[in-house]
């Protein structure tokens, strides 16, 4: 990947990280159980250091970030707004969905760069985070489908 290429996947990936900032932070006004509503700003955080990472790797590199508010987290707090009516245990399946995606294309673009090992480097720390990310989410969609429904 030439530079040109690598801002590319920069700017998708930022894309990514700010529709899933807006995903978690309307899923979390709602979530009615404490500790997962806090664990899912707990990601939200995280989601928001990728981002200012991602948009900073950007500068560095020569390119102009994708702003909040471009058509991507226009489309996540879209997604966020009509998936708050979902259970719990359904929000956060879309939440799981996010984050596998943003493994596989954090993995692509770790396949493809060759040289530039400050980006390749920010990129592996952000696919643990995802990956840890998963894995909670996996344990708390496990909890919400035990747990009975409120009538």
């Amino acid at each position: 990947m030439n530079a040109e290429d690598i801002i590319e996947a920069l700017n998708r990936a930022l894309a990514a990280e700010l529709s899933a900032i807006e995903i978690y932070t309307a899923h979390a006004r709602v979530i009615r159980e404490p500790g997962v509503a806090q664990g899912v700003l707990a990601i939200r955080d995280v989601e928001q250091e990728h981002a200012r990472a991602l948009a900073g790797r950007v500068r560095s590199l020569g390119g102009v970030p994708v702003p909040p508010g471009a058509p991507a987290t226009v489309v996540g707090r879209a997604a966020g707004a009509v998936t708050t009516q979902l259970s719990t245990a359904d929000m956060l399946l879309l939440e799981l969905s996010e984050e596998q995606q943003a493994m596989i294309d954090y993995v692509a673009s770790i396949a493809q760069i060759m040289d530039d090992y400050d980006t390749l480097d920010l990129l592996e720390e952000h696919l643990v985070d995802e990956m840890r990310h998963a894995r909670w989410l996996k344990s708390q969609i496990r909890a919400a489908q035990a747990r009975p429904v409120a009538t």
